[in-house]
């Protein structure tokens, strides 16, 4: 059992250290590779506190999400590094996600009346989308889609899920060579272009006529990814202009953090892309955003923040930008949050945390040695922590961020 001895004692995060960016990402991978279920999925979390497992014997829609995460990360770190470790992990993960998928379409009638933009009137939603359940128009349980569920509940299908998944198959052919998923892939890519609200987003569930910041990102990242990959498909890339124009107004004015990192990677995957000055001007402005909104250090994990900062920063260097003073202070903030994360990781032998005032013993901590914790204070872990952590770090190293 965890146990909570009151003493007086010197913080972990109060002495730096030049971070080992490899030996960090493969400490995880390690942990990741090492502990992946028999069900193909990755061990979800632990709370130390509690000396609980997370959803140890269960899975919910937003694991889900997470796990495709994890997966998209370790397909790209082998990517970057050509770790061979990675390759059998990220296979029987997609053969999970590919088992949790579930079969979607829409008819003739529903494809015409979004096209009027019905889904995305700002009165009368609960009705319309009440009405367009009783016909039949919201979706169909067949067709050459397919999205992401624990169960066979459509209304846990976040389409976050499927997005992700399609960016770990997407990385994992490109890293392996491998096409067996190829199927998957075109389905996934089919339930997000049918999921489509015009003029505003991506539907967050296909039971749901209302997008949300941080699904629309993801999605967004998808199909940019997608294009990079195929060029030559040109209804996902006609999808794909369409979401970039009304992506760009839908959130181009005020700042949502929810929005953030995952909108600035794809603003920046679309810049790298296309060198249209849109896209540029938007990663601006997001970045500036959040280093001003970020600037005072917290105790908190931020790495998903990094990714989006790190991608931001390497479309400024693309430019030719990457001397300007919003450069500068990204780098300055990547680094000094890629040193608390490294603070973060659960290290080999650990078995407890040391606080200013507190120590907690964990005897079970060196069973998830490569984690990363919550925060300072948070002694609790979960695949999507590290995924993040991992993700930034391989940015860093891609692009050659820091020095």
């Amino acid at each position: 059992m965890s146990a909570v001895t009151i003493g007086m004692l010197v913080s972990p995060m109060a002495m730096a250290a030049p971070v080992d960016y490899p030996a960090a990402m493969a400490l995880t991978i390690e942990r990741w590779t090492t502990s992946q279920k028999p069900s193909g999925l990755f061990a979800y979390g632990f709370d130390f506190l509690e000396d609980t497992e997370s959803e140890k014997d269960t899975i919910s829609a937003m694991q889900l999400v997470r796990q495709a995460l994890a997966g998209a990360v370790l397909a790209d770190y082998q990517l970057l590094t050509g770790d061979p470790r990675a390759r059998e992990p990220v296979r029987k993960l997609l053969a999970a996600l590919r088992i949790h998928s579930l079969p979607i379409g829409k008819s003739e009638l529903q494809t015409f009346i979004e096209l009027g933009r019905v889904l995305s009137l700002p009165v009368g939603r609960y009705k319309l989308r009440a009405s367009l359940e009783r016909f039949g128009l919201l979706y169909e349980k067949q067709g050459a889609g397919l999205v992401l569920s624990p169960n066979s509940d459509y209304a846990q299908a976040h389409i976050g899920a499927t997005a992700l998944a399609l960016i770990t198959e997407l990385w994992y052919s490109k890293a392996t060579g491998d096409s067996s998923f190829a199927d998957s892939r075109r389905a996934w890519l089919e339930a997000l272009i049918d999921l489509r609200i015009p003029g505003v987003g991506f539907r967050q569930l296909p039971t749901s006529i209302d997008h949300a910041p941080y699904y629309d990102g993801e999605t967004w990242l998808a199909l940019a990814e997608y294009h990079r990959a195929f060029p030559q498909d040109s209804r996902a890339a006609s999808a794909l202009a369409d979401a970039d124009a009304d992506l760009l107004a839908s959130y181009g004015g005020e700042f949502q953090l929810d929005f953030f990192h995952w909108g600035t990677m794809a603003a920046s995957a679309r810049y790298r892309d296309t060198r249209d000055p849109r896209f540029l001007r938007f990663v601006i402005a997001q970045m500036s955003a959040v280093l001003q909104r970020k600037a005072m250090a917290t105790n908190d994990n931020t790495c998903s923040l990094a990714e989006g900062v790190a991608d931001g920063l390497a479309a400024l260097v693309a430019s030719g930008a990457g001397s300007s003073d919003l450069a500068n202070r990204a780098r300055a903030w990547i680094a000094r949050e890629m040193d608390k994360a490294e603070k973060l990781q659960i290290k080999t032998g650990q078995r407890g945390l040391l606080f200013v005032n507190a120590r907690l013993i964990s005897p079970r901590m060196s069973e998830f040695a490569g984690n990363f914790l919550e925060g300072t204070n948070l002694p609790k872990t979960q695949v999507d922590l590290g995924a993040h952590c991992v993700s930034a770090m391989i940015k860093v190293r891609r692009n050659a961020l820091l020095p």
